[in-house]
């Protein structure tokens, strides 16, 4: 027999070696090892690192926390929104908008997170948002204002043109309260007066001339139906003095008009999509003295508003002024009206946030605005 060659070697599989390789192919001594310890715990450990990180993804984006996020939001063509039956219609160029804030809430961990990066949100507490309201009636509160902004507009419009409007209501609706007023733990908003002193309160206006009546300190009887819908209640104020006119009472609150309704001479319809808050007014304004003449209100001005009107034209303060410009200077709007009864902070912050990009005008009249475009080369506005 010849002894074996010293030119090749064999190695056999052995039970700690794993099982034989497969006819034909090479065998690799070690290569069925079994894992020591410490690489399986290390692969246990990975495994439940990203175990535990991926449940803590799904968890931001499901656990809420107590917070509300404001942001710029859409703007809005009122050319879209608006429909006319029964009267002439005018084509116009340019382009009256109104600006929105979008509010998100009650917010995600990972939304918060999101929003606290982003440097065109803030971030509120959910009881600074919703003000003694819950998310319903916060919601219904501010669709009601929308629709009573829409009435409002259309008879600022209507009266402007010289058409007779008649105008009714269930009372004075509280939409804020002044801090430190006599009104203030007396009413919330969306209490709604509908009686002083026995006088029946219908529109705003009634609440404005009933207590601007009385002089300082007087003790006034009203009736109120509270926000949740309950029943009547008698509630007993003292008047405060009004700071520009310290011989007349002070409630300390913003009324606007309950169920507003106007009978006007043809159909004018709004397609607000969900929109709420009173902030639209001056816009749908602007829209409707535009569709009802011939000519061009804005001279071809791409024309972006915010404001809340009255029915004598006054263009009132709204809130988010700061996101309102943002959206407005982002779109390439060329001016921003905007109501100069805004606090000086917000005001500030709305200069800050249009930069040289945007012109803002400040107007407190709907005739100043008039006046405003006309200057602009808008077409001077032909009233009945």
């Amino acid at each position: 027999m010849l002894p074996p060659s010293n030119d090749t070697t064999t190695s056999y599989p052995t039970p700690e070696s794993g099982p034989a390789p497969e006819a034909g192919s090479p065998f690799v001594p070690g290569r069925y090892r079994r894992l020591s310890r410490r690489v399986k715990w290390t692969l246990w450990l990975s495994v439940a690192g990203v175990g535990l990180l991926a449940s803590a993804v799904l968890a931001s984006a499901v656990v809420q926390v107590p917070y509300w996020s404001y942001s710029p939001g859409a703007i809005r063509d009122t050319s879209a929104v608006i429909s006319v039956n029964g009267a002439d219609t005018y084509p116009y160029d340019g382009t009256i908008a109104f600006t929105t804030v979008s509010t998100k809430g009650r917010l995600t961990v990972l939304q918060f997170a999101v929003a606290w990066l982003d440097p065109d949100a803030t971030i509120v507490h959910e009881d600074e948002f919703l003000v003694g309201t819950d998310r319903e009636q916060n919601r219904q509160i501010n669709l009601q204002l929308m629709d009573m902004s829409t009435q409002n507009a259309s008879y600022v419009a209507l009266s402007t043109l010289g058409y007779d409007v008649s105008s009714v209501g269930t009372g004075a609706m509280v939409i804020r309260v002044e801090e430190g007023s006599a009104a203030d733990g007396l009413l919330e908003p969306g209490d709604t007066i509908v009686e002083v002193d026995g006088r029946a309160i219908e529109l705003a206006e009634d609440l404005v001339d009933a207590i601007g009546g009385h002089p300082p300190e007087t003790e006034v009887e009203m009736v109120v139906r509270p926000i949740d819908g309950s029943d009547l209640e008698d509630r007993t104020v003292v008047l405060g003095a009004r700071e520009d006119d310290p011989a007349r009472g002070f409630l300390g609150v913003t009324p606007t008009t309950r169920d507003l309704a106007f009978e006007f001479p043809f159909e004018i319809r709004f397609a607000t999509g969900g929109v709420g808050g009173p902030s639209a007014g001056l816009a749908y304004t602007l829209a409707l003295l535009d569709m009802l003449t011939p000519g061009d209100l804005t001279g071809g001005l791409d024309l972006a508003t915010t404001g809340t009107i009255d029915r004598e034209g006054n263009i009132g303060p709204i809130g988010g002024l700061e996101f309102k410009t943002i959206a407005a200077r982002n779109d390439g709007y060329d001016l921003f009206i905007v109501p100069a009864a805004s606090t000086p902070e917000d005001l500030e912050l709305a200069y800050q946030r249009a930069g040289d990009s945007l012109e803002i005008v400040e107007v407190s009249h709907l005739d100043e605005v008039l006046a405003l475009l006309e200057e602009r080369g808008g077409t001077p506005l032909s009233t009945g």
